[in-house]
Protein backbone atom coordinates (compact mmCIF):
# COMPACT_ATOMS: atom_id res chain seq x y z
CA UNK A 1 0.00 0.00 0.00
CA UNK A 2 1.22 3.47 -0.86
CA UNK A 3 2.23 5.40 2.11
CA UNK A 4 0.80 9.36 0.69
CA UNK A 5 2.07 11.11 3.96
CA UNK A 6 5.71 9.52 3.00
CA UNK A 7 5.93 10.41 -0.45
CA UNK A 8 4.37 14.07 0.18
CA UNK A 9 7.23 14.51 3.21
CA UNK A 10 9.81 13.31 0.39
CA UNK A 11 8.26 15.92 -2.57
CA UNK A 12 8.47 18.53 0.24
CA UNK A 13 12.32 18.42 1.05
CA UNK A 14 12.80 18.52 -2.21
CA UNK A 15 10.70 21.59 -3.11
CA UNK A 16 12.10 23.25 -0.12
CA UNK A 17 15.91 23.47 -1.45
CA UNK A 18 14.29 23.77 -5.43
CA UNK A 19 17.49 25.82 -6.74
CA UNK A 20 19.62 23.30 -5.32
CA UNK A 21 17.81 20.24 -6.50
CA UNK A 22 17.09 21.68 -9.88
CA UNK A 23 20.76 22.10 -10.31
CA UNK A 24 21.92 18.85 -8.98
CA UNK A 25 19.25 17.13 -11.44
CA UNK A 26 20.54 18.78 -14.55
CA UNK A 27 23.63 16.44 -14.51
CA UNK A 28 21.63 13.77 -14.23
CA UNK A 29 19.79 15.08 -17.02
CA UNK A 30 22.16 16.39 -19.47
CA UNK A 31 24.30 12.30 -18.54
CA UNK A 32 21.04 10.36 -19.70
CA UNK A 33 20.41 12.76 -23.00
CA UNK A 34 23.66 12.57 -23.87
CA UNK A 35 23.81 9.05 -23.46
CA UNK A 36 20.52 8.19 -25.50
CA UNK A 37 21.56 10.59 -28.18
CA UNK A 38 25.10 8.92 -28.25
CA UNK A 39 23.63 5.33 -28.37
CA UNK A 40 20.54 6.53 -31.13
CA UNK A 41 23.36 8.17 -33.29
CA UNK A 42 26.13 5.09 -33.16
CA UNK A 43 22.46 2.79 -34.55
CA UNK A 44 21.68 5.69 -36.98
CA UNK A 45 25.32 5.24 -38.16
CA UNK A 46 25.42 1.12 -38.15
CA UNK A 47 21.84 0.96 -40.04
CA UNK A 48 22.96 3.54 -42.47
CA UNK A 49 26.64 2.48 -43.49
CA UNK A 50 25.79 -1.30 -42.66
CA UNK A 51 22.84 -1.26 -43.97
CA UNK A 52 24.25 -0.11 -47.13
CA UNK A 53 26.63 -2.74 -47.99
CA UNK A 54 24.27 -5.31 -47.06
CA UNK A 55 22.31 -4.23 -49.50
CA UNK A 56 25.00 -6.05 -52.37
CA UNK A 57 25.93 -9.57 -52.37
CA UNK A 58 27.75 -10.44 -49.05
CA UNK A 59 30.55 -12.94 -50.92
CA UNK A 60 31.83 -10.47 -53.36
CA UNK A 61 34.80 -8.60 -54.27
CA UNK A 62 35.70 -5.48 -56.31
CA UNK A 63 38.54 -4.42 -58.71
CA UNK A 64 39.40 -1.08 -59.56
CA UNK A 65 42.32 0.02 -61.60
CA UNK A 66 44.60 3.04 -62.38
CA UNK A 67 47.82 3.94 -63.67
CA UNK A 68 50.99 1.74 -62.62
CA UNK A 69 52.84 3.11 -59.54
CA UNK A 70 55.92 0.50 -60.02
CA UNK A 71 58.06 -0.51 -62.62
CA UNK A 72 57.34 -4.02 -63.24
CA UNK A 73 58.97 -6.71 -65.46
CA UNK A 74 60.24 -4.18 -68.00
CA UNK A 75 56.83 -2.12 -67.43
CA UNK A 76 57.53 1.48 -66.90
CA UNK A 77 55.45 3.26 -63.98
CA UNK A 78 52.30 5.73 -65.17
CA UNK A 79 51.41 2.48 -67.85
CA UNK A 80 47.47 2.44 -68.30
CA UNK A 81 45.67 -0.78 -68.62
CA UNK A 82 42.33 -2.11 -68.08
CA UNK A 83 40.60 -5.32 -66.47
CA UNK A 84 39.00 -7.38 -69.56
CA UNK A 85 36.38 -10.17 -69.88
CA UNK A 86 39.06 -12.67 -70.21
CA UNK A 87 40.22 -12.22 -66.70
CA UNK A 88 36.56 -13.90 -65.33
CA UNK A 89 37.49 -16.65 -67.87
CA UNK A 90 41.16 -16.94 -66.55
CA UNK A 91 39.30 -16.85 -63.08
CA UNK A 92 36.83 -19.64 -63.96
CA UNK A 93 40.18 -21.64 -65.26
CA UNK A 94 41.65 -21.52 -62.17
CA UNK A 95 38.90 -22.10 -59.82
CA UNK A 96 35.76 -23.60 -61.95
CA UNK A 97 32.68 -22.28 -60.90
CA UNK A 98 33.74 -19.53 -58.72
CA UNK A 99 32.22 -16.75 -60.36
CA UNK A 100 28.43 -16.65 -60.51
CA UNK A 101 28.65 -12.93 -61.76
CA UNK A 102 30.67 -10.64 -63.21
CA UNK A 103 29.41 -6.94 -63.26
CA UNK A 104 31.71 -4.50 -65.58
CA UNK A 105 31.93 -0.13 -65.72
CA UNK A 106 33.56 0.89 -68.39
CA UNK A 107 34.02 4.87 -68.15
CA UNK A 108 34.27 6.92 -71.26
CA UNK A 109 36.96 7.40 -72.41
CA UNK A 110 38.20 6.76 -69.23
CA UNK A 111 37.94 6.89 -65.58
CA UNK A 112 38.62 10.91 -65.02
CA UNK A 113 37.30 12.05 -68.42
CA UNK A 114 33.49 13.48 -69.04
CA UNK A 115 32.33 13.71 -72.17
CA UNK A 116 29.97 16.06 -73.86
CA UNK A 117 25.97 15.57 -73.44
CA UNK A 118 23.09 17.24 -75.38
CA UNK A 119 19.85 17.12 -75.71
CA UNK A 120 17.38 19.85 -78.06
CA UNK A 121 17.46 22.14 -74.89
CA UNK A 122 21.01 22.00 -73.21
CA UNK A 123 24.44 20.99 -73.00
CA UNK A 124 26.36 19.33 -70.39
CA UNK A 125 29.83 17.79 -69.42
CA UNK A 126 29.15 14.44 -68.01
CA UNK A 127 30.53 10.87 -66.71
CA UNK A 128 29.17 8.47 -69.15
CA UNK A 129 29.92 4.25 -68.33
CA UNK A 130 29.37 1.73 -70.06
CA UNK A 131 27.55 -1.19 -67.55
CA UNK A 132 26.69 -4.32 -66.87
CA UNK A 133 22.33 -4.45 -66.52
CA UNK A 134 23.09 -6.24 -62.75
CA UNK A 135 25.28 -3.26 -61.51
CA UNK A 136 22.50 -1.98 -59.41
CA UNK A 137 23.06 -5.48 -56.96
CA UNK A 138 26.32 -3.78 -56.36
CA UNK A 139 25.75 -0.04 -56.28
CA UNK A 140 21.80 0.04 -55.61
CA UNK A 141 19.83 2.66 -57.29
CA UNK A 142 16.38 3.62 -57.58
CA UNK A 143 14.31 3.82 -60.95
CA UNK A 144 12.10 6.64 -60.86
CA UNK A 145 10.76 6.03 -64.15
CA UNK A 146 11.40 3.67 -66.78
CA UNK A 147 13.93 1.37 -66.30
CA UNK A 148 17.46 0.24 -66.09
CA UNK A 149 20.04 -1.58 -68.26
CA UNK A 150 18.70 -4.64 -69.29
CA UNK A 151 20.65 -8.37 -70.79
CA UNK A 152 18.75 -7.69 -74.53
CA UNK A 153 20.54 -3.73 -74.72
CA UNK A 154 23.62 -5.51 -74.20
CA UNK A 155 23.67 -8.33 -76.11
CA UNK A 156 22.05 -6.32 -79.39
CA UNK A 157 24.40 -3.64 -78.39
CA UNK A 158 21.26 -0.87 -78.41
CA UNK A 159 21.96 3.05 -78.29
CA UNK A 160 19.88 3.58 -75.13
CA UNK A 161 20.86 4.65 -71.90
CA UNK A 162 19.59 5.55 -68.35
CA UNK A 163 20.30 9.27 -67.30
CA UNK A 164 20.81 10.16 -63.44
CA UNK A 165 18.02 11.71 -61.98
CA UNK A 166 20.30 15.07 -61.73
CA UNK A 167 20.65 14.63 -65.17
CA UNK A 168 17.38 14.62 -66.57
CA UNK A 169 16.98 17.93 -64.45
CA UNK A 170 19.59 19.54 -66.78
CA UNK A 171 18.65 18.27 -70.25
CA UNK A 172 15.15 18.51 -69.97
CA UNK A 173 14.07 21.37 -67.70
CA UNK A 174 11.25 21.67 -69.24
CA UNK A 175 9.69 18.17 -69.73
CA UNK A 176 7.97 15.88 -66.71
CA UNK A 177 9.44 12.83 -68.07
CA UNK A 178 12.72 12.35 -70.56
CA UNK A 179 12.32 8.92 -70.98
CA UNK A 180 11.60 8.50 -74.74
CA UNK A 181 13.77 11.23 -75.78
CA UNK A 182 16.67 11.17 -77.26
CA UNK A 183 20.70 12.70 -76.25
CA UNK A 184 23.59 12.74 -78.51
CA UNK A 185 26.59 11.94 -77.13
CA UNK A 186 30.25 12.13 -79.06
CA UNK A 187 28.48 12.44 -82.11
CA UNK A 188 26.16 9.38 -81.26
CA UNK A 189 22.65 9.41 -80.39
CA UNK A 190 20.83 7.56 -77.61
CA UNK A 191 17.31 7.03 -76.38
CA UNK A 192 16.99 7.41 -72.57
CA UNK A 193 14.98 4.32 -71.62
CA UNK A 194 14.86 4.99 -67.66
CA UNK A 195 16.17 7.45 -64.81
CA UNK A 196 18.00 6.17 -61.85
CA UNK A 197 18.78 8.23 -58.24
CA UNK A 198 21.39 7.33 -56.43
CA UNK A 199 20.87 5.02 -52.92
CA UNK A 200 24.12 3.65 -52.31
CA UNK A 201 26.38 5.82 -50.42
CA UNK A 202 29.18 2.82 -50.43
CA UNK A 203 29.73 2.57 -53.66
CA UNK A 204 30.79 4.72 -56.31
CA UNK A 205 31.24 4.68 -59.99
CA UNK A 206 31.90 8.50 -60.36
CA UNK A 207 30.97 11.43 -59.00
CA UNK A 208 27.40 10.17 -58.85
CA UNK A 209 25.27 7.93 -60.01
CA UNK A 210 22.44 10.96 -59.96
CA UNK A 211 24.78 12.60 -62.15
CA UNK A 212 26.08 10.48 -64.55
CA UNK A 213 24.92 8.81 -68.12
CA UNK A 214 25.01 5.12 -68.23
CA UNK A 215 24.93 2.88 -71.30
CA UNK A 216 24.89 -0.82 -72.32
CA UNK A 217 28.52 -2.18 -71.22
CA UNK A 218 29.00 -3.59 -75.04
CA UNK A 219 26.94 -0.69 -76.58
CA UNK A 220 29.93 1.32 -75.10
CA UNK A 221 33.19 -1.06 -75.88
CA UNK A 222 32.32 -1.28 -79.55
CA UNK A 223 31.30 2.23 -79.69
CA UNK A 224 34.81 3.64 -78.15
CA UNK A 225 37.18 0.95 -79.56
CA UNK A 226 37.43 -0.62 -76.38
CA UNK A 227 36.19 -4.14 -76.76
CA UNK A 228 36.59 -6.16 -73.70
CA UNK A 229 38.16 -3.79 -71.49
CA UNK A 230 36.33 -2.15 -68.01
CA UNK A 231 37.69 -0.18 -64.95
CA UNK A 232 35.77 -1.32 -62.45
CA UNK A 233 34.80 -4.76 -61.74
CA UNK A 234 32.33 -6.92 -59.20
CA UNK A 235 32.42 -10.47 -58.95
CA UNK A 236 29.55 -12.46 -57.10
CA UNK A 237 31.12 -15.69 -55.98
CA UNK A 238 29.92 -18.72 -55.35
CA UNK A 239 29.33 -19.89 -52.01
CA UNK A 240 32.15 -22.83 -51.84
CA UNK A 241 34.43 -19.79 -52.81
CA UNK A 242 34.51 -17.11 -49.42
CA UNK A 243 35.38 -13.70 -51.16
CA UNK A 244 37.53 -13.42 -47.64
CA UNK A 245 39.61 -16.38 -48.70
CA UNK A 246 39.58 -16.02 -52.45
CA UNK A 247 39.54 -12.24 -53.25
CA UNK A 248 44.01 -11.96 -52.65
CA UNK A 249 44.50 -15.29 -55.17
CA UNK A 250 41.72 -13.70 -57.60
CA UNK A 251 43.66 -10.00 -57.37
CA UNK A 252 47.08 -12.27 -58.20
CA UNK A 253 45.60 -13.72 -61.66
CA UNK A 254 44.82 -10.37 -62.47
CA UNK A 255 48.19 -8.75 -61.67
CA UNK A 256 49.70 -11.95 -63.63
CA UNK A 257 47.91 -11.42 -66.81
CA UNK A 258 48.48 -7.43 -66.86
CA UNK A 259 52.10 -7.47 -65.24
CA UNK A 260 51.09 -5.96 -62.40
CA UNK A 261 53.30 -5.60 -58.97
CA UNK A 262 52.47 -7.23 -56.32
CA UNK A 263 52.37 -4.36 -53.87
CA UNK A 264 51.13 -1.50 -56.17
CA UNK A 265 48.02 -1.39 -54.58
CA UNK A 266 46.97 1.49 -56.80
CA UNK A 267 47.44 0.37 -59.95
CA UNK A 268 44.94 -2.89 -58.80
CA UNK A 269 42.61 -1.95 -56.06
CA UNK A 270 41.03 -5.12 -54.47
CA UNK A 271 38.15 -5.11 -51.83
CA UNK A 272 36.02 -8.10 -50.02
CA UNK A 273 32.62 -6.93 -48.82
CA UNK A 274 32.74 -9.17 -45.93
CA UNK A 275 35.86 -8.17 -44.79
CA UNK A 276 34.54 -4.72 -44.96
CA UNK A 277 31.40 -5.34 -43.13
CA UNK A 278 33.76 -7.03 -40.26
CA UNK A 279 35.73 -3.97 -40.18
CA UNK A 280 32.93 -2.00 -39.67
CA UNK A 281 31.22 -3.72 -37.28
CA UNK A 282 34.33 -3.42 -35.27
CA UNK A 283 34.75 0.18 -35.60
CA UNK A 284 31.03 0.25 -34.60
CA UNK A 285 31.10 -1.90 -31.87
CA UNK A 286 34.12 0.35 -30.37
CA UNK A 287 32.30 3.48 -31.04
CA UNK A 288 29.39 1.74 -28.52
CA UNK A 289 31.84 1.07 -26.02
CA UNK A 290 33.25 4.86 -26.31
CA UNK A 291 29.78 5.82 -25.85
CA UNK A 292 28.76 3.96 -23.38
CA UNK A 293 31.67 5.01 -21.48
CA UNK A 294 31.57 8.91 -21.79
CA UNK A 295 27.99 8.26 -21.12
CA UNK A 296 28.42 6.61 -17.98
CA UNK A 297 31.15 8.92 -17.00
CA UNK A 298 28.68 11.69 -17.05
CA UNK A 299 26.34 10.00 -15.19
CA UNK A 300 28.34 9.34 -12.41
CA UNK A 301 29.33 12.68 -12.30
CA UNK A 302 25.63 13.75 -11.89
CA UNK A 303 24.94 10.89 -9.31
CA UNK A 304 27.95 11.98 -7.19
CA UNK A 305 26.48 15.79 -7.13
CA UNK A 306 23.27 14.28 -5.73
CA UNK A 307 25.33 12.33 -3.21
CA UNK A 308 26.61 15.33 -2.31
CA UNK A 309 23.97 17.51 -2.07
CA UNK A 310 22.22 14.99 -0.28
CA UNK A 311 25.35 15.03 2.34
CA UNK A 312 24.83 18.70 2.69
CA UNK A 313 21.28 17.80 3.39
CA UNK A 314 21.71 15.79 6.21
CA UNK A 315 23.63 18.06 7.60
CA UNK A 316 21.58 20.80 7.69
CA UNK A 317 18.55 18.61 8.72
CA UNK A 318 20.35 17.13 11.93
CA UNK A 319 18.37 18.28 14.32
CA UNK A 320 15.38 17.23 12.64
CA UNK A 321 16.77 14.11 12.19
CA UNK A 322 17.77 14.04 16.13
CA UNK A 323 14.42 15.12 17.38
CA UNK A 324 12.73 12.15 14.88
CA UNK A 325 15.40 9.42 16.57
CA UNK A 326 14.23 10.67 19.93
CA UNK A 327 10.89 10.39 19.56
CA UNK A 328 11.18 6.90 18.44
CA UNK A 329 11.89 6.49 14.23
CA UNK A 330 13.17 3.62 13.68
CA UNK A 331 16.32 4.01 11.93
CA UNK A 332 15.01 2.35 8.76
CA UNK A 333 11.98 4.93 8.07
CA UNK A 334 15.36 7.77 7.93
CA UNK A 335 17.33 5.61 5.53
CA UNK A 336 14.49 4.91 3.40
CA UNK A 337 13.74 8.56 2.92
CA UNK A 338 16.90 10.06 2.38
CA UNK A 339 17.28 7.19 -0.43
CA UNK A 340 13.79 7.77 -1.62
CA UNK A 341 14.72 11.48 -2.23
CA UNK A 342 17.92 10.71 -3.57
CA UNK A 343 15.88 8.40 -5.89
CA UNK A 344 13.13 10.35 -7.23
CA UNK A 345 15.42 13.61 -7.53
CA UNK A 346 17.59 10.66 -9.97
CA UNK A 347 14.59 9.07 -11.44
CA UNK A 348 12.74 12.59 -12.53
CA UNK A 349 15.75 14.15 -13.56
CA UNK A 350 17.01 10.54 -15.76
CA UNK A 351 13.27 9.97 -17.50
CA UNK A 352 13.20 13.37 -18.54
CA UNK A 353 16.45 13.32 -19.67
CA UNK A 354 15.83 10.21 -21.94
CA UNK A 355 12.53 11.59 -23.44
CA UNK A 356 14.65 14.74 -24.51
CA UNK A 357 16.94 12.34 -25.59
CA UNK A 358 14.71 10.36 -28.16
CA UNK A 359 12.58 13.47 -29.03
CA UNK A 360 16.44 15.29 -30.28
CA UNK A 361 17.04 11.81 -32.24
CA UNK A 362 13.48 12.08 -33.68
CA UNK A 363 14.16 15.48 -34.72
CA UNK A 364 17.53 14.77 -36.15
CA UNK A 365 15.84 12.08 -38.14
CA UNK A 366 13.57 14.65 -39.59
CA UNK A 367 15.99 16.53 -40.79
CA UNK A 368 18.55 13.90 -42.25
CA UNK A 369 15.70 12.28 -43.75
CA UNK A 370 14.67 15.67 -45.75
CA UNK A 371 18.27 16.55 -46.58
CA UNK A 372 19.79 12.86 -47.53
CA UNK A 373 17.34 11.48 -49.26
CA UNK A 374 18.18 7.58 -50.26
CA UNK A 375 21.26 6.26 -49.55
CA UNK A 376 22.80 8.26 -46.06
CA UNK A 377 25.03 7.23 -44.03
CA UNK A 378 23.31 7.86 -40.91
CA UNK A 379 19.92 6.43 -41.44
CA UNK A 380 16.97 6.23 -38.68
CA UNK A 381 18.55 7.00 -35.68
CA UNK A 382 17.03 5.64 -32.53
CA UNK A 383 17.42 3.68 -29.61
CA UNK A 384 16.60 0.28 -28.83
CA UNK A 385 14.84 -0.79 -26.14
CA UNK A 386 17.39 -3.01 -24.48
CA UNK A 387 19.86 0.32 -23.79
CA UNK A 388 16.88 2.28 -22.85
CA UNK A 389 15.72 -0.12 -19.73
CA UNK A 390 19.64 -0.94 -19.28
CA UNK A 391 20.49 2.73 -18.37
CA UNK A 392 17.02 2.94 -16.64
CA UNK A 393 18.19 0.25 -14.80
CA UNK A 394 21.54 1.53 -14.09
CA UNK A 395 19.84 4.84 -13.47
CA UNK A 396 17.88 3.71 -10.42
CA UNK A 397 20.88 1.65 -8.86
CA UNK A 398 22.71 5.00 -9.05
CA UNK A 399 20.11 6.81 -7.54
CA UNK A 400 20.03 4.32 -4.43
CA UNK A 401 23.27 3.91 -3.95
CA UNK A 402 23.74 8.06 -4.11
CA UNK A 403 21.70 8.40 -1.48
CA UNK A 404 23.06 5.14 0.72
CA UNK A 405 26.00 6.97 1.62
CA UNK A 406 23.92 10.25 3.05
CA UNK A 407 21.81 8.17 4.74
CA UNK A 408 24.08 6.20 6.30
CA UNK A 409 25.66 8.93 7.88
CA UNK A 410 22.40 10.20 9.16
CA UNK A 411 21.71 7.11 11.28
CA UNK A 412 25.59 7.54 12.63
CA UNK A 413 23.83 10.73 14.38
CA UNK A 414 23.30 10.10 17.68
CA UNK A 415 19.96 11.91 19.41
CA UNK A 416 21.06 13.73 21.75
CA UNK A 417 24.11 15.37 20.24
CA UNK A 418 21.79 16.36 17.12
CA UNK A 419 19.22 18.20 19.77
CA UNK A 420 22.41 20.18 21.14
CA UNK A 421 23.33 21.50 17.98
CA UNK A 422 22.45 25.11 16.95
Amino acid sequence: MIDKDFWQEVLQTIRQQKWRSLMTAFGIFWGLLMLMFLIGAGVGFQEGIVGQLKQMPANSVAFSTDATTIAYNGFERGRSWHLEFKDVEAIQTEYPGAVKQAIYVKFLPSADSTLTVSSANATDELVVAGVSPFLAMMAPQRIVVGRYINEFDCDERRKVCVIGNQVAKTLFPDDESSVGQSINIAGTSYDVVGVTKKTNDMVNLGPHESKSVFLPITTAQYVFNAVGQADRMFLVLDDQYPSGDYYKPIDAIIRQRHQIHPDDDVALMSSDLKSQLNQFDIMIGGINVLVWLVGLGTLLAGLIGISNIMMITVKERTQEIGVRRALGAEPWTIIKQIMCESLMLTLAAGIVGIIAGVWCLYAVNRMTAASMGDGGFFTNPHVPFVPAIAALIILIIGGLFAGFVPAKRAMAIKAIEALREE
